[in-house]
């Protein structure tokens, strides 16, 4: 267990480092392609920037092709809405601020309804994105991480909303409370701890490295949903509550090479 501490300080230490080195911007939304850009509203067209920051309520379209040489930040309380059949390439980091939302990446497992009733969320086919770096989050609002190829690690400290009581429901009342990854492949580590919302899985992700989910609160009895993974490393889960469960994904059991410590023991 000591050697898992190291582990994890190290994950948010190196969380910690790249926040810092966030880059600054001040180039306007019409800046041209190849500037460092900043959107502050609207849509953000197909097009090569050096790197990119967002500050208020961004959307990358269907059909869009964005690459960003350097990093993608999200500034405190932004939101990017990339969950669309988009073509979004970053080859630095996603730096994610306090109370953002990033929403990036689609597959076709999302072409379902999200809940009985509810809206196609994916109606115009999948996303083929990457990020050669890191996704750092500090304090998110939200991450839905959907059919991502993330080359580096997944880091996600805090944040979220907390919900009170038991309940069941809640997933239907706003993507803002639900944290979904979700059909990727992530080459790095992940550590993802101290999130509170609605719901919270991780399902069908291939991953080379040790995953640790910790101190995860949600009030959904359906939420953390760990299942059909397919882990190089090992699987650590320790805090999180509910305890991390099966539910109602009808999902396999995870494969991973490594030790299953704590409540993902037997899952």
């Amino acid at each position: 267990m000591k050697a898992l501490r190291t582990t994890f300080a190290a994950a948010i230490g190196v969380a910690a480092l790249l926040l810092a080195a966030a880059p600054a911007h001040a180039a306007p939304a019409h800046a041209a392609p190849m500037s460092n850009t900043t959107c502050a509203s609207g849509t953000i067209a197909s097009g090569t920037y050096n790197n990119l920051t967002v500050t208020g309520v961004c959307t990358i379209p269907d059909g869009a092709n964005v690459t960003v040489r350097g990093h993608l930040t999200l500034a405190a309380g932004s939101e990017l809405k990339a969950v669309t059949a988009s073509t979004v390439m970053i080859r630095g980091n996603v730096l994610v601020g306090p109370g953002a939302k990033l929403g990036l990446g689609c597959s076709e497992a999302l072409t379902l309804p999200a809940f009985p009733g509810g809206p196609t969320i994916c109606p115009n086919g999948v996303s083929h994105d990457q990020v050669k770096g890191s996704i750092v989050a500090n304090q998110p609002l939200t991450l839905l991480l959907d059919g991502l190829t993330i080359h580096g690690n997944l880091v996600s400290v805090g944040g979220g909303v907390p919900v009170p009581g038991d309940n069941p429901g809640c997933e239907e009342m706003g993507g803002a409370l639900n944290f979904p990854v979700k059909d990727n492949v992530i080459h790095g580590n992940v550590h993802i701890s101290g999130w509170q919302g609605c719901w919270f899985g991780f399902i069908r992700n291939v991953q080379h490295g040790t995953t640790s989910l910790m101190s995860i609160d949600t009030s959904s009895s359906d939420s953390n949903e760990i299942v059909t993974n397919t882990i190089h490393g090992s699987l650590v889960c320790l805090g999180n509550s509910p305890a991390p469960q099966v539910g109602d994904s009808h999902g396999e059991a995870n494969m991973v090479t490594g030790h299953r410590i704590g409540q993902c023991a037997s899952l």
